[in-house]
């Protein structure tokens, strides 16, 4: 995927230009950060630039503002995938003080004191939201004393590790038995099209499916992952957006494949990420009358 360009940098900047100075390059504050500090406090970590979250993570959370959380956005310099920037994620701290973090995550290789804000986050139960890739947040080698993390923070974290992926779009439909859950208000009964190809789940008990996805690949295989064994077909179903009342830490977790950046644009897909944060982070939803915009990235 595109590299953030310096065009992209610059407009991002010029929308969060009431952020406080002070902070390091690779975090951004909301103007309510400071001046509303009653409000729920949502972190938006950025650890990838595969599907350009850095062109869209920024618009997300400036609508989630506007729905009344304060924001604080960590968007590194450069592509923080396996230190490729040399400075991994700056900025981490600011998960210290959230009430709610947002993870769209992938092939991270952070140093000790860089991960330990993200160890002492998750294991602290408080909500978590993850996108697409962060069912495989994290690629230390074989020897490394964080290697379960490979797999774990998926398992563990998010609801599954992740498999594979099929190819082509991924049409959407809700899960029936689902139709009433909160995060589903508003979104209708039409199914719907996902830009992103459609990811193979393990779904850990206790995850709750809110979203089936249908998707084809280049032919059937079996998949295996450690004692995990599954075939694949070429046409496949599976879920694509799911909640965990209570993951390995405690937490309250709203997980999805969707995180492409044509997703946003999908109103059914950006009713459902804002609901979806909302009751992760323990609000009341948007009612389904209310205005949920969709999202046009910033420019790469």
């Amino acid at each position: 995927m595109d590299r953030q360009s310096p065009r992209t940098r610059r407009m991002f900047l010029k929308q969060t230009a009431t952020a406080a100075a002070a902070l390091p390059l690779a975090v951004r504050r909301s103007a309510a950060a400071d001046l509303a500090p009653e409000r729920p406090h949502l972190v938006f970590v950025v650890g990838t630039h595969h599907y350009n979250p850095e062109t869209t993570m920024p618009p997300l959370a400036q609508e989630m503002e506007r729905f009344g959380f304060r924001t604080t956005v960590v968007l590194p310099p450069g592509d923080p995938e396996e230190n490729k920037n040399g400075v991994g994620l700056p900025g981490l701290e600011a998960l210290d003080q959230a009430d709610a973090a947002v993870f769209f995550l992938r092939w991270l290789t952070l140093d000790d004191a860089q991960f330990a804000h993200i160890e002492k986050y998750v294991k602290s139960g408080k909500p978590v939201v993850a996108f697409r890739t962060s069912t495989h947040a994290f690629r230390y080698p074989k020897d490394h004393s964080r290697f379960a993390w490979n797999d774990g923070f998926g398992q563990d974290v998010v609801g599954t590790f992740y498999l594979v992926h099929l190819q082509g779009s991924t049409q959407c439909r809700v899960v029936e038995e689902a139709r009433t859950h909160p995060i589903l208000a508003g979104v209708g009964e039409e199914s719907f099209t996902s830009a992103g190809t459609l990811y193979i789940t393990n779904l850990q008990p206790g995850c709750k499916p809110l979203v089936l996805g249908s998707g084809s690949g280049k032919e059937e295989r079996t998949l295996k992952k450690g004692s995990f064994e599954r075939l694949v077909k070429k046409d496949e179903t599976d879920v694509v957006a799911w909640t965990w009342e209570k993951n390995a830490y405690g937490a309250r977790v709203f997980s999805t494949s969707f995180g492409h950046p044509g997703d946003f644009a999908v109103p059914q897909i950006m009713r459902i990420v804002v609901n979806g944060i909302h009751w992760a982070a323990g609000c009341p939803v948007p009612d389904a009358s209310a205005e949920v915009r969709t999202l046009t990235p910033l420019a790469a």
